[in-house]
């Protein structure tokens, strides 16, 4: 009896989106869980665990707590856990804690470790732009 109930905690804790490669969205993206990139997107993302794979391309900002690029990527990544795959090119900004790296990525972007910092700065900035408006 108790097993079963695991099992489907398991199950949906381990589910998996993907964007094939014959797919090509124009948007934004908001998902819980997994999101497997192996076509093209224009647009953000925000998701748990993204993987854009050696095909995927993505033309936008991600927002997770951990991004695997092996693909095109152009924009800005906000990620604790950030992974780059042999594979990758990469132009942007990268908001990081943690980096992990393999040899033979293209990259063209400035890496900025302290996630927790940029985002209370971002909050600061917009708190003063909204007095200034008042």
């Amino acid at each position: 009896m108790f097993s079963r109930d695991t099992d489907k905690i398991q199950k949906i804790q381990s589910s998996s989106s993907v964007i094939g490669v014959e797919m090509q969205i124009n948007g934004n993206i908001k998902c819980s869980g997994n999101l497997v990139l192996k076509g093209k997107v224009k647009g953000n993302i925000e998701c748990d665990h993204i993987s854009i794979s050696s095909e995927g391309e993505l033309n936008g900002n991600i927002k997770s707590l951990y991004s695997s690029i092996g693909g095109n990527f152009t924009g800005d990544v906000f990620a604790d856990t950030l992974a780059i795959e042999s594979t990758a090119s990469i132009k942007g900004n990268l908001y990081y804690n943690n980096l992990k790296a393999q040899p033979g990525a293209r990259l063209d972007v400035q890496l900025i470790k302290g996630l927790e910092n940029k985002e209370k700065s971002n909050q600061k900035n917009l708190t003063s732009k909204k007095a200034k408006k008042v």
